[in-house]
């Protein structure tokens, strides 16, 4: 079974500068790319909104999803920003949405900070309703919004019908690594979004590396997603891979289809539930647990 396949634009942003956004989407056209998923954070990032509209008869793809960010409740600006891409969005259908803060001092995944940040979804969530849009909670590592187990506490205290969820494999893998299974699982309901990359958590911080390198089982997590019948697009992440661009994105590409064959020809294969104890990763994630009581 193929999912959809895009990748989200931090690919192009390398230790040499930047690809302007028709490269992008011709370099994804010829490498076989299905979507592009473009990500606003930036002021020069938010300049390629009106041209999303056009993305599908210009160059054949998809813009499956798209990135912002709000700094908190009382981001004006940032809400603002959002408002306006919401009623004016063209050529996409999913808004996903990080919360760096719930506008005061709590610790990631603190629900002190939820009842603020609810006020400020249900607003955002009427607006998308009536272009029939929907917005996706974005967990990210070290941010408020962490990790899917946030997203689905939000999501079930407003049990809103355009109010979906991302699983993040390197923001999972970043912040704690734990529970692969049961994560997705519970976030299955509403899961509408998986991006994947590789990552190296034995590195401060996690690294973010092409897909198939690195320490984390993509394997593994593709069969998870399979297991709870997700059947949505899957983004590559790519934040800082760099290099030559569209190598990477090639040899991405190929190695994503390719654990896909493998699953369909042995689906048994990812039934796995030890971890090996000395791997670096997992020895750093003890001795933090450790440290944190």
């Amino acid at each position: 079974m193929a999912l959809p396949l895009s990748a989200m634009d931090l690919w192009f942003y390398t230790s040499v500068g930047t690809y302007e956004f028709d490269v992008r989407c011709e370099m994804l056209a010829e490498l076989g790319y299905d979507g592009i998923y473009p990500t606003l954070w930036s002021d020069e990032a938010w300049e390629v909104v009106p041209q999303l509209g056009a993305v599908r008869e210009r160059f054949g793809l998809e813009v499956t999803g798209v990135f912002a960010y709000l700094e908190g409740p009382e981001d004006d600006v940032g809400r603002e920003r959002i408002e306006r891409l919401l009623a004016e969005l063209e050529g996409c259908r999913r808004l996903e949405l990080a919360i760096l803060s719930p506008g005061r001092e709590l610790p990631p995944s603190d629900p002190g900070g939820d009842e603020a940040v609810l006020g400020v979804l249900e607003q955002l969530l009427d607006l998308a309703t009536r272009r029939s849009l929907t917005i996706s909670l974005y967990p990210h590592q070290s941010w408020w919004l962490q990790t899917s187990s946030d997203a689905l506490r939000l999501a079930e205290r407003l049990r809103h019908p355009t109010l979906r969820a991302v699983f993040s494999g390197y923001h999972w893998y970043a912040a704690d690594g734990a529970e692969l299974g049961a994560r997705i699982e519970a976030v299955a309901p509403l899961l509408d979004s998986v991006n994947l990359s590789g990552a190296r958590r034995s590195e401060s911080p996690p690294t973010v590396e092409e897909l198939g390198q690195g320490e984390l089982d993509n394997f593994a997590l593709l069969g998870e997603l399979r297991r709870v019948g997700y059947e949505g697009p899957v983004h590559l992440f790519g934040y800082g891979v760099g290099g030559d661009v569209y190598q990477g994105l090639g040899r991405s590409l190929a190695s994503f289809r390719e654990m896909e064959r493998r699953l369909d020809a042995h689906p048994d294969w990812t039934a796995t539930r030890e971890v090996f104890p000395y791997l670096p990763a997992v020895m750093e994630l003890d001795q933090q647990r450790e440290e944190n009581g």
